[in-house]
């Protein structure tokens, strides 16, 4: 699977050709779409259990475009856009028009529902009962994030907050070698030792290794791999990506032992420079908790509080430090086949696999 579906003759010529996924991603920059939403990333997930189809809408009422992830599950799958669809134009006439090619796609994947997760309001006017959804579940994604814009040097130290400057000064000051990981087995191995440790250490989950190694792989020149070194030591390392006017923080790991002299912030710095160099306007740091914690001070009230679980204030405190805009995503939508099966589906855990 995977292939193109489109509701007029023109866009097909334009965009299923020889190159489809240039010719997707190119469509889809130009109006501003997200990296989920990238061929790319359809491509890389099918390699880990997903089957992706995407749709477009073109038309003199715009551009309409949705990458639709199906997981199955036995006989039946569920369909999920992340940080989609894309509507440019009249989105009361497109939205119509690209469920009917969804809903195809969807009764293709024996799907008993397709959850959608906007990356901005679609423009859709009415109720949700008028778009023929309903509330979907909570968000996969992060539900809120932090985007800085991609300024000079100097504006991206100005914008910070004192102490994360400090903290990326620093970092210079006592030594923090930042540079290009090369895209290695063995390189990739110590990637993921980092994120082994930092999961242990913050108990969250993490991917395989071949995830990982995927990603970089598979995303190429648009994707890199970072890593601070303190004192001879990996310190930390980071995979950030581009797509469009966007850089996204999208992976990150510390080490318990080495973990000092602002690495971690001067990390995120290179990061975003690097996403400058590569056109990006604007740096997404990929999730805070969805309400702000009435204190990022530890329980002594000394030091900052880390991050552990559920518990998210050295999170929040380490990336609202960088400045920016704090950005809440819409509510999921759901489009239901199969009124009961959905909530089993979610019960399964069948989106998060």
């Amino acid at each position: 699977m995977g292939d193109l579906i489109s509701t007029t003759e023109a866009a097909a010529t334009n965009v299923s050709n020889s190159h489809p996924a240039v010719a997707w991603n190119a469509r889809l920059r130009e109006h501003g779409g997200h990296l989920l939403q990238s061929w790319t990333w359809g491509d890389f997930k099918q390699r880990h259990g997903w089957i992706a189809e995407r749709i477009l809408v073109e038309g003199p009422n715009g551009t309409a475009m949705a990458q639709i992830l199906f997981r199955r599950q036995g006989p039946l799958s569920i369909g999920y856009i992340p940080r989609g669809p894309m509507i440019a134009g009249d989105a009361e006439t497109l939205w119509p028009e690209l469920w009917a090619m969804i809903d195809q796609a969807a009764r293709r994947q024996r799907a008993i529902s397709v959850i959608v997760e906007p990356n901005e309001p679609l423009g859709l006017p009415g109720t949700f009962h008028d778009a023929g959804v309903v509330a979907g579940p909570a968000h996969f994604q992060p539900e809120r994030t932090v985007v800085a814009p991609l300024l000079d040097d100097d504006a991206l130290l100005k914008q910070m907050h004192q102490k994360t400057r400090y903290s990326v000064r620093l970092a210079y000051r006592r030594g923090v070698d930042i540079r290009d990981m090369v895209r290695s087995p063995e390189s990739i191995a110590t990637f993921y030792g980092l994120m082994q440790d930092t999961a242990q250490r913050n108990e969250f989950g993490i991917h395989s290794l071949d995830y990982y190694n995927d990603f970089v792989q598979m995303f190429g020149d648009d994707a890199v791999m970072l890593g601070a070194w303190s004192e001879g030591h990996l310190a930390a390392a980071v995979i950030s990506a581009t797509f469009g006017d966007e850089a996204v923080y999208m992976y990150g790991g510390s080490s318990t032992q080495h973990r000092a002299h602002g690495a971690a912030f001067a990390l995120q710095f290179e990061a975003m420079k690097w996403g400058r160099g590569r056109g990006a306007k604007r740096y997404d740091l990929w999730g805070i908790p969805l309400q702000d914690p009435e204190s990022t001070k530890s329980e002594d009230s000394n030091t900052i509080a880390g991050t552990r679980g559920s518990d998210w204030r050295g999170l929040y405190r380490f990336k609202t430090g960088f400045g920016g805009e704090i950005v809440t995503y819409p509510q999921t939508m759901e489009r239901r086949y199969v009124p009961v099966l959905p909530w089993l589906a979610q019960r399964l855990n069948i989106i998060h696999g």
